[in-house]
This record gives C-alpha cells, sequence and structure tokens, in this order.
C-alpha cells in the first residue's frame, strides 16, 4: 500500500468500530475491522492489541470523545487523533467515497453489511431523497468518512 491508517467510530450500546485502511493508487481498501458493543475503552484497547496493528499508523477518532482519544494514546497509539468536522463535512466526505474505487475483504463483514444496508433520508415534504445518511447501522460507514478526510482535504489542492 502506499499508506495505512485506522480510523474509529466510538460506541458502547451501537457498535463501536475501528477499520484498518490502506490506499493504493487512489484505491481505499478496508483490510480489517474490529466491531463491537458494550465494551469499554480499556477491553477494546487490549481486543485491538490482539490484532497486532500498527501502533504508529494515524488513527482517526470521532472527534465528540477526546478522552477516549486520550486513552488511545496513552495505550501506545500516540497518532490518535480527532477528525475536524466542519460544516457540510458528512456530505464532502461522502461525495469523495463516491468518487473512488473501495476493496472490502471478506472478513470486515460489518463494512460489508453496512454498506449494503446504507440508505439516505427520504424529505418528508418532497419525497424525494437527502444527501444525508439515516443514522442507524453508521458506525462502519463512519470509519470510512473519517479515514479519508485528509486525503481528500489534500486532494482539493491537486483539483
Amino acid at each position: 500500500f502506499d499508506y495505512m491508517r485506522y480510523a474509529q467510530d466510538f460506541g458502547f450500546n451501537h457498535a463501536d468500530c475501528i477499520t484498518e485502511q490502506g490506499w493504493k493508487d487512489g484505491a481505499l481498501y478496508i483490510c480489517d475491522e474490529l466491531y463491537v458493543f458494550e465494551k469499554d475503552t480499556t477491553e477494546i484497547i487490549e481486543l485491538a492489541d490482539k490484532k497486532n496493528w500498527n501502533k504508529k499508523q494515524i488513527m482517526w477518532c470521532d472527534s465528540a470523545e477526546p478522552d477516549r482519544i486520550k486513552m488511545w494514546k496513552k495505550a501506545g497509539w500516540i497518532k490518535a487523533k480527532g477528525v475536524v468536522k466542519e460544516q457540510n463535512s458528512v456530505k464532502a466526505q461522502i461525495d469523495f467515497l463516491k468518487g473512488i474505487k473501495i476493496y472490502i475483504h471478506p472478513r470486515c463483514i460489518n463494512v460489508l453489511k453496512e454498506i449494503q444496508i446504507w440508505k439516505w433520508i427520504k424529505d418528508k415534504a418532497t419525497g424525494l431523497y437527502t444527501d444525508e445518511p439515516v443514522p442507524v447501522f453508521d458506525d462502519a460507514m463512519a470509519t470510512l468518512r473519517y479515514g479519508i478526510e485528509d486525503t481528500r482535504k489534500a486532494s482539493k489542492w491537486l483539483t
């Protein structure tokens, strides 16, 4: 791969999802996943450690929980950082993902499930679909969005 990274969407009642992502020739590869419910951060770190992932790689995280990011850093994931959420960034991230090839390893069953059931919000007044995804079963999809954010921002300068 040209480079690797991790992305995490924090959860407890809904899934906490981490994806291992690789980039090669402008395509995104989802190589592995960790998808768990009702685990605290310490337990999730232990599960991630068992995967022997490279802690020196960037891990993009949901910025809504800085204390959890701090726990990951203390556990050796020194490049764990929160994604900067800007106005319309979800739509921009989704539009970027629509424009690239995405390959998902068959072992990433939850990423595969989520991508197949992803739906868009329907405007009740017009009956038309909006550009906003239904915020249900979207934890793995959030990791795809977080993981491409710096690449998406860099690509704006290339066009």
